[in-house]
């Protein structure tokens, strides 16, 4: 039996007292308030997800086996974070996209989902070979279905901006790498909203850079700029995102 697992957790799983969940969810309020306030666009948003992350940890509770072995705030916080995703997600449907745009967004899940089943990272100009699409309507395609995955904030570039090539260079997540799993989670949560809060080019070039693989002087080609004003715009554009993730 693992050590750390909270008695009242233990006990509901034992007993299925109902009377105990009200005490478990304000035991775990701090935790619910820390990912809403972690996840939250603005101020106005924390009250809304608050709630939200408070039914998560209950539907979290019912489903929890103390026979895994599992600290029970472990198992929580990818529900409740989960929980809270979907609620963004419900309340984007209110965003009119092109069918176009939704067709080619669909057939470019398929074909990362696919990579993915082969291990396969697959970049902006393999999707639009595949695909038989101009790279910017995958970009503009990724940026309206927010596809902005976890791989891609994990997956290094390959491509590097000085004389040899092919060492394995940070990624996006690097920025604030944690070995706290939970945080780690939360800040790749935290991040992929950043990104939308950035200008249409600055989330451009993040993309191509970060997801793309594409060195600063083949972004700097591609969107008619100088090197120098591409160095500019992606040291800007990081440092937003760590602000963002430091305000959070």
């Amino acid at each position: 039996m693992n050590p750390k697992l909270d008695p009242l957790v233990k006990e509901y799983c034992d007993t299925k007292n109902n009377a105990l969940k009200e005490k478990i969810l304000k035991n775990y309020q701090p935790l619910i308030e820390y990912i809403a306030r972690k996840l939250a666009f603005n101020k106005n948003d924390v009250d809304d997800l608050i709630q939200v992350g408070s039914i998560a940890l209950i539907k979290a509770l019912d489903r929890f086996k103390i026979e895994k072995n599992t600290e029970f705030s472990t198992f929580a916080t990818p529900n409740i974070i989960g929980e809270i995703k979907h609620y963004f997600r419900d309340k984007s449907k209110i965003v009119k996209v092109p069918r176009k745009i939704q067709e080619l967004y669909s057939r470019i899940k398929t074909e990362l989902y696919e990579a993915q089943l082969e291990g396969i990272q697959l970049t902006i100009k393999d999707i639009s070979t595949k695909l038989d699409v101009d790279e910017e309507k995958v970009i503009e395609a990724m940026e309206a279905g927010q596809n902005i995955k976890v791989i891609s904030l994990d997956s290094p570039s390959y491509k590097s901006d000085s004389y040899g090539a092919g060492n394995t260079e940070p990624t996006l997540i690097d920025q604030i790498a944690t070995t706290n799993k939970e945080e780690s989670m939360l800040n790749k949560e935290t991040l992929k909203q950043a990104i939308l809060k950035l200008s249409t080019r600055e989330r451009r070039i993040i993309y191509l850079r970060f997801y793309g693989g594409l060195s600063q002087a083949e972004i700097a080609e591609r969107l008619e700029l100088s090197q120098m004003h591409i160095s500019r715009l992606l040291s800007k554009s990081i440092k937003h995102l760590q602000e963002e993730l430091k305000r959070n």
